[in-house]
C-alpha cells in the first residue's frame, strides 16, 4: 500500500472516531492512529503529503476540542477510572461487570502515564479494585456450582419419588402426592443450563405416566358407573312391580328384602346418579312396606 494510501485510509478511520460519543476516547484512540502515520523527509515531501498532513491535524484539533481537558490531566482521568470501578463491584451484575471492567482497563491504557511513583500508586488502587471484582465474580460462581449441585441432586430425589406413585393405587392418593411434588419442584433452585431441561424432562414423564394412568382409572369408572346404574334401574324396576301386586306374601317380602341386598352387591353408581336412583329405590320401598303395614293392621 502506498504511503498517501495509508494516510488516506488513517484520515477515513480518525473521521469515524469523531463520530464517537465518547469524543475523549475516540481522541484517545486518534493518537493511537496518528503513530502510524507515514513519515517523510521534508525535502521529498510533496503538495499532496502537506494537504493530507494539514486534514489530519485539522481532525486531530477538532477532536481535542471535544474531548476538552479529559486527557490533560491524567491523574484525574485515571482517579475517575478507579472509581467507576469500584461502582462495578457494587452493581453485583458479573457478566456485563467483566465487559466494563475490560472497557475500563483499555481506558486506562489510554489515559497517558505519570511520573513512574504515582502511576504505579495509581495502577496499584486500580489493580486492587480489578482484583476485588474477580475475586467475587470467583466467590460468586464458586457457590453458584455448589448451589446448582445441591439443587440437581434434590430434583433427582424428586423424580425418583414421582416413579414411586405408579406403586400407590389409591388414585386420589397418587394425585395428592404428585401435586405435592410438584409444589416441591418450585421451590427448588435452578440445577444450571446444562442439568434443569433433562431433569426436568424426566420429572414430566413420571407426571405424564400418572395422568395417563389416572385418566384410564376415570375412563373404566366411567363405563362402571354407566353399567351400575343400569343395574339399578333393573332393580328399581323389580321394586315398582312388587309394589304394584302387593301380595305381602313371606316369599313375596322375602324377595323385596333381598332387592336391597342386591342394591349394595351392585356398588356405586357415582356421585351424579347414585342419591337419585336410590331415593327413587327407598320411596318405593317404603311405600310397599308402608302399604304392608296398613294391610295387617
Amino acid at each position: 500500500m502506498e504511503k498517501n494510501d495509508i494516510r488516506e485510509d488513517l484520515i477515513r478511520k480518525i473521521e469515524e472516531l469523531s463520530k464517537e460519543e465518547d469524543s475523549a476516547f475516540a481522541f484517545a484512540k486518534a493518537k493511537e492512529l496518528v503513530k502510524r502515520w507515514p513519515r517523510v523527509r521534508e525535502e521529498e515531501e510533496s503538495f499532496a503529503d502537506q494537504e493530507l498532513l494539514e486534514k489530519r491535524e485539522q481532525l486531530m484539533d477538532e477532536l481535542a476540542k471535544k474531548a476538552g481537558n479529559v486527557f490533560i490531566n491524567t491523574e484525574e482521568k485515571k482517579n475517575e477510572i478507579i472509581a467507576k470501578a469500584k461502582e462495578v463491584i457494587n452493581k453485583n451484575n458479573f457478566k456485563k461487570g467483566t465487559e466494563e471492567m475490560k472497557q475500563l482497563l483499555e481506558e486506562w491504557k489510554l489515559a497517558g502515564r505519570l511520573n513512574k511513583d504515582k502511576d504505579d500508586e495509581l495502577w496499584n488502587q486500580f489493580s486492587e479494585v480489578r482484583k476485588e471484582f474477580f475475586d467475587k465474580k470467583n466467590e460468586y460462581f464458586e457457590n453458584l456450582k455448589a448451589s446448582f449441585a445441591e439443587n440437581k441432586k434434590f430434583k433427582e430425589e424428586l423424580i425418583e419419588k414421582a416413579k414411586e406413585v405408579a406403586n400407590i393405587e389409591n388414585i386420589k392418593e397418587a394425585g395428592n402426592k404428585v401435586n405435592e411434588l410438584m409444589e416441591e419442584w418450585k421451590k427448588v433452585g435452578s440445577a444450571g443450563r446444562r442439568d434443569d431441561d433433562d431433569l426436568w424432562s424426566k420429572f414430566l414423564a413420571e407426571r405424564k405416566a400418572f395422568y395417563a394412568r389416572r385418566d384410564a382409572f376415570f375412563d373404566e369408572m366411567k363405563e362402571t358407573y354407566a353399567k351400575r346404574v343400569e343395574e339399578k334401574k333393573a332393580i328399581i324396576a323389580d321394586a315398582r312391580k312388587y309394589l304394584a301386586r302387593s301380595e305381602f306374601t313371606d316369599e313375596e317380602v322375602a324377595e323385596v328384602k333381598e332387592l336391597r341386598n342386591k342394591w349394595n352387591q351392585v356398588g356405586n353408581a357415582g356421585r351424579e346418579n347414585e342419591n337419585t336412583l336410590w331415593n327413587e329405590f327407598n320411596t318405593i320401598l317404603k311405600k310397599y312396606f308402608d302399604n304392608m303395614n296398613d294391610y295387617k293392621d
